[in-house]
């Protein structure tokens, strides 16, 4: 995909796009940044979590984030792999990743896996991600 921004133009595939923004949330997460978390997403985005829990708005993913790495994830340590990206509209990725949580305490403490789905859009000559998906996969690697 060509992106300009300003005088600049840039092509990234929706690989690159969706891992750099999951490299984003790996970054916060890890630095226990519920703002900066919040911010790889679209003011209006949707995001489940692996409770199912509907959160609306990159302001409630910031805060919800904030309040969980400060509790029963602090202390926490996540690794995102991008497994698949790809061009669904114009300026429209769909993107699947793996996560790895090693959770020192809290409900899930050790070593757990997610699979989540990230619908990544265009926005002002960059990408957020609009929706999110994150389901907890039981029993992975026992």
């Amino acid at each position: 995909m060509t992106i300009t921004n300003g005088n600049e133009t840039t092509t990234m595939s929706p690989t690159a796009i969706a891992t750099a923004l999951f490299d984003r949330l790996e970054q916060a997460w890890n630095l226990a940044d519920g703002a900066a978390f919040g911010a790889a997403f679209t003011e209006d985005c949707d995001f489940v979590d692996i409770r199912g829990s509907h959160h609306q708005g990159a302001p409630s993913v910031a805060h919800g984030h904030q309040a969980i790495l400060d509790s029963i994830y602090a202390g926490s340590v996540i690794r995102y792999r991008v497994g698949s990206a790809r061009l669904i509209a114009p300026g429209c990725v769909l993107a699947a990743a793996t996560a790895t949580l090693d959770a020192p305490g809290g409900p899930t403490p050790g070593i757990n896996h997610s699979q989540a789905t990230a619908v990544v859009t265009e926005q002002d000559g960059g990408w957020a991600i609009a929706a999110f998906h994150n389901t907890l996969i039981q029993n992975a690697g026992r």
